[in-house]
């Protein structure tokens, strides 16, 4: 017999009074802001999290008392995650917070949140089921993959109702199959998903659907790599890739355009090195210029205008953050379990 499934268990039963919601608080930071919804529920706190990796993506039973979940997008640049989490919840509900409206998730719904994009939501006392698929292996199959943040399949979705009988099984099969085994996994449950997802599978529009996402990424990586470059613009993509204009806004429409997006993966890289411990002697005017801002004030200016702070502030904000994983790191983690389905969560 192979190798078994790697496999991630935290609890906060053996910790104790307010050491168990911070801790646990500490440990859903790999993705989201966790606060209580009131402070009288300290004491009686409660999180469980038992999860299994498989291959290319991860399934995690949480269940938790009652709280606040927030991802902003100051975290969202940060941390650089960017996958779909599939959720089931087996109990309790969420109540999410959208500029369309709240979106009420009742227990057999399959929920879909995108963490690239930014979540408000408080979560009933719970129990769920959390599939972690990264965006590379699911978003080429399903239609629309930007704007499936907080989509809501009902439970009585025969589609639903298959993908919650997988999930289920899944989770209790999971402690008997190999590595081996759950990387066999992966292409079904990615099928099944897609389909719940868009619906109908028969319909005809995977193929171009495909094709354009291969494209923006491929754009994507290019930006990416040349970030730092001051010539990069919208034009000089075009010329490199033989694209018109017109062609090269519609395939970064959902992100108000290609300069658009050149300028917020601009601002997203500046975080990163503001907020990197190693680079704290540099002065901002050299992260401005780094990142492809042609002086200091029009760096300012554009930072606080998408994340609602100063560059300074967000300096400050990382040297807290590094304090306080120092001071985590320094615990005992074995009162509590393990904490690999955090690595899991950076990494997929």
């Amino acid at each position: 017999m192979g190798e078994l499934l790697p496999h991630s268990y935290f609890s906060t039963d053996r910790l104790e009074g307010a050491e168990k919601f911070q801790v646990w608080r500490d440990s859903v930071s790999v993705l989201y802001q966790a606060d209580l919804t009131s402070p009288d529920q300290e004491n009686g706190f409660h999180a469980l999290t038992d999860g299994y990796l498989f291959g290319g993506l991860s399934q995690i039973r949480c269940k938790a008392s009652r709280q606040h979940f927030k991802r902003d997008r100051m975290r969202i640049d940060r941390d650089g995650i960017d996958h779909y989490m599939i959720q089931l919840f087996t109990r309790g509900r969420c109540h999410a917070r959208t500029p369309q409206g709240d979106v009420i998730m009742e227990a057999g719904d399959i929920c879909v949140f995108d963490n690239a994009q930014t979540l408000d939501t408080t979560n009933e006392d719970f129990d769920l089921l959390a599939l972690f698929v990264p965006r590379s292996l699911l978003a080429p199959h399903i239609k629309d993959p930007d704007h499936r943040h907080y989509q809501c399949v009902r439970g009585d979705d025969p589609f639903a109702r298959l993908l919650r009988t997988h999930m289920l099984e899944l989770q209790k099969q999971a402690p008997r199959l190999t590595t081996e085994q759950g990387g066999l996994i992966v292409s079904p449950t990615m099928n099944l998903v897609a389909a719940t997802l868009n619906g109908n599978p028969h319909e005809n529009e995977g193929g171009e659907q495909a094709i354009r996402m291969a494209i923006v990424t491929t754009l994507k990586r290019y930006i990416e790599e040349n970030i730092e470059d001051p010539a990069l613009s919208p034009e000089s993509v075009a010329e490199v890739f033989g694209v018109s204009r017109s062609r090269l806004y519609k395939l970064f429409q959902y992100y108000d355009g290609v300069a658009s997006y050149i300028r917020d993966r601009r601002l997203a890289h500046a975080l990163t090195l503001l907020t990197d411990p190693a680079q704290q002697q540099r002065k901002i005017i050299d992260i401005a210029l780094s990142v492809g801002f042609s002086g200091e004030s029009s760096f300012i200016r554009a930072f606080r205008r998408h994340y609602g702070f100063t560059p300074s502030e967000a300096r400050q904000a990382g040297v807290l953050h590094a304090a306080r994983e120092t001071d985590a790191s320094s615990g005992e983690p074995d009162i509590f379990g393990d904490r690999e389905w955090e690595g899991w969560i950076r990494t997929l």
